[in-house]
């Protein structure tokens, strides 16, 4: 089982994704992660057909809007990422 701070994939799938600024962005859908160095380089964020959301550093890839995963500053309920 994992440790109090750490969480399962299947756990935050999904979990719905903010600003450091309260605006929600979208749903987690998947991590980009380098196949190297085996880190995580982006997240996948689901974001709703015809909402035009932008986070300085992100890109946007059909409904997905890919943020570095460096600009996550927590997990909790949510997730939030620096505007």
């Amino acid at each position: 089982m994992p440790k109090k701070e750490e969480k399962l994939w299947s756990e935050v799938k999904g979990y719905q994704v903010a600003t450091n600024n309260a605006r929600i962005l979208g749903e987690l859908d998947e991590l980009v992660i380098n196949e190297k160095t085996g880190k995580i380089v982006d997240i996948a964020i689901k974001v709703e057909s015809g909402r035009n959301v932008h986070v300085k550093g992100s890109k946007r890839k059909g409904d997905l809007l890919l943020v570095p995963f460096a600009k996550v500053e927590k997990v909790g309920e949510f997730i939030i990422v620096t505007e």
